[in-house]
């Protein structure tokens, strides 16, 4: 990942239906945002720099399509990390990679409690059940039909896989943002968060 190098990364993670894509969404504009400057302040990440948001999983061939490779050329890059996708081994090894060459490293991840994740994963599949992709999302919100405390054990398991994915990284900075922090309700609502810088 040589093309990273002198770029500032900042990996969002979380399961499906966390809300990774309508935080990324935020962060990605450039309309005047409370929220976004909050995390950005918090990251040390100057707004003004050109930016991109691309999957874990585009880096793995980023030279195949020119949008990929167009958005390594920008100065701060975002980095969707699906936590309960398929294929983890892989995209965690793509991860530590990037980490291994990576001068600027950064995490944010968003925590969502598990009714609240099993409430959106149910109106995402019985929304558009042909399109869901079958991952561990899937598989885990199948199991809470039957047996709610295995499947809550498992996706909880899928953060502390990251927590320990993450420990062999020498972040920069890390945020843990609450999915009831992130403000969901209204595009023109602006939230005073106050997030937990863990690590500068």
């Amino acid at each position: 990942m040589k093309q990273l190098v002198d770029k500032e990364i900042v990996i969002v993670a979380g399961p499906s239906a966390s809300g990774k894509s309508h935080l990324l969404q935020q962060l990605m504009t450039k309309k005047t945002n409370t929220f976004k400057d909050t995390i950005y302040r918090a990251l040390n990440i100057d707004p003004q720099k050109p930016r991109s948001c691309i999957a874990i999983g585009a880096l793995a061939k980023p030279k195949k399509k020119s949008q990929h490779a167009n958005k390594l050329k920008k100065q701060v890059i975002f980095i969707h990390f699906d936590t309960t996708s398929r294929r983890q081994n892989k995209k965690r090894k793509i991860l530590l990679s990037i980490a291994k060459n990576c001068k600027n490293i950064k995490a944010l991840t968003i925590h969502t409690d598990f009714e609240t994740w099993r409430s959106r994963m149910k109106e995402r599949v019985e929304s558009n059940s042909e399109k869901t992709p079958l991952n561990n999302a899937v598989e885990i919100y199948n199991l809470s039909k039957y047996i709610p405390f295995f499947a809550k054990r498992r996706y909880n398991l899928s953060y502390q896989n990251w927590n320990l994915l993450i420990k062999d990284i020498d972040l920069d900075a890390q945020i843990l943002l609450k999915n009831d922090e992130i403000p969901f309700k209204s595009k023109k609502q602006d939230s005073q968060l106050n997030p937990k810088q863990i690590k500068h």
